[in-house]
């Protein structure tokens, strides 16, 4: 018994040696990781496990095929396999996109229900008496199934090109792109790459987001400082317009309704930044209330739409920001004009409030 799990700890191990090596220095990242939340972190580990998982069902299910007639046993892993595949493809997609319809797991389950009918009948497949497999009505179900998943990733993968940053989307539209081929090697039988495929495409994904949690500020999800240096540094060339941006009344919001009330005030106004700019956009938090936003456009009017959108946006909050545009210039000399104006703009902000006897909304 010792030495027949020997022999398979040792193939198993040689034939998924690069596959294993990967899960487990993701499991490694993952252990130590302070970015992700504890959701995302246990839908990917999930994921791994699913992949690990499979590449059992599949050694399993290739020894068993080597026999000189069918078993149980090959029926089960063999169903087993057919009903992860396309599970741990809506794994991927519920590890990289936060909002995915619950309906998605519809398709999963009747694939399942399909492959396990093979202790019943043939719909699905079967084994001759010599061990051969042959596939019944419903036997692409699984590839069909696995082919919505790898389309809905790319769809979605395709959708984020609209949003977010161009970083960002080369990243999930590439990985979405790698899972299609992947998932037409399935069905070339070339199981052993696909999933090693998934796993490099998990590893992928998760780089690139730890990598994105060092450029962001926590607390607003903007880029941070150390970003800014960079694209002042090495990018100034694509940066065509400036929008400096100070936040009123903070330390009022601070002193009188304490730090948390200041920093939720912070994060609300944020998201005014983020839901208003566009590809064509970055927003830095400099520091405390400060903002900068860089454009890859420098038209005036572009320019003084995209300011007046955010900040209809933030006085729907009830929270109350200054605004500097400049543009047509070297970004040094971009930055400081618009800080000018900022500042005249938040002095005619103050001035009026401090005439209507006004003071910040309190939102409990």
């Amino acid at each position: 018994m010792n030495l027949i799990l020997s022999h398979f700890f040792v193939f198993f191990f040689v034939q998924n040696y690069v596959l294993l090596a990967m899960l487990a220095g993701m499991v490694i990242l993952t252990v130590f990781d302070v970015f992700l939340e504890r959701k995302a972190l246990i839908r990917l580990r999930l994921t791994l496990a699913a992949i690990l998982v499979l590449s059992l069902f599949q050694y399993f299910e290739g020894c068993y095929a080597s026999l000189s007639e069918p078993t149980n046993w090959r029926i089960l892993y063999s169903a087993l396999c057919y009903s992860l595949r396309p599970l741990i493809i809506l794994m991927i997609i519920f590890s990289i996109f936060r909002r995915v319809p619950k309906w998605t797991i519809i398709p999963a389950i009747l694939n399942t229900l399909v492959v396990f009918s093979a202790f019943f009948t043939d719909i699905a497949f079967t084994f001759s008496s010599d061990n051969r497999f042959t596939r019944g009505t419903l036997g692409y179900v699984p590839h069909i199934v696995s082919g919505f998943y790898l389309l809905l990733l790319l769809y979605l993968s395709i959708r984020r090109l609209t949003r977010n940053s161009l970083e960002e989307q080369s990243v999930v539209f590439y990985i979405g792109i790698v899972a299609v081929g992947a998932g037409f090697l399935s069905t070339r039988g070339h199981d052993e790459v696909v999933l090693l495929t998934y796993a490099a495409c998990l590893l992928l994904y998760y780089l690139f987001t730890y990598e994105l949690h060092t450029k962001k500020d926590a607390l607003t999800g903007l880029l941070n400082r150390q970003s800014l240096y960079h694209w002042t540094e090495q990018k100034k060339e694509l940066i065509k317009g400036v929008i400096s941006i100070d936040m009123n009344e903070l330390k009022w919001l601070n002193d009188n309704f304490g730090h948390e009330k200041g920093d939720s005030a912070l994060a609300a106004v944020s998201s005014c930044f983020l839901s208003g700019i566009s590809v064509n956009e970055r927003a830095f938090r400099v520091g405390g209330d400060e903002f900068i936003i860089f454009s890859m456009k420098g038209e005036e009017e572009y320019l003084s739409d995209l300011v007046e959108k955010i900040r209809e946006a933030v006085d729907e909050t009830g929270y109350s920001c200054a605004f500097g545009i400049a543009y047509g210039a070297p970004v040094e000399d971009m930055i400081r004009e618009a800080d000018r104006l900022m500042y005249e703009d938040k002095a005619k902000i103050k001035a009026q409030m401090a005439h209507e006897g006004k003071k910040l909304h309190n939102r409990e």
